[in-house]
């Protein structure tokens, strides 16, 4: 399987949280990743229905 679009968004929430000075939390700059590249769902390992 292909993690290009994983890396993809992981360098662009890079280059956002790095650009952006002066957040005083986390959930600021969460934010603003949220709102610039849309609503993200994560699947964790654990929470993956069983394969066959």
């Amino acid at each position: 399987m292909d993690n290009a679009r994983h890396e993809a968004l992981n360098r662009r929430a890079r280059l956002i949280v790095n650009g952006a000075c002066g957040f005083y939390s986390a959930s600021a700059a969460l934010a603003l990743v949220m709102l610039t590249v849309g609503p993200i769902t994560h699947v964790l390992p654990h929470e993956r229905a069983a394969g066959p």
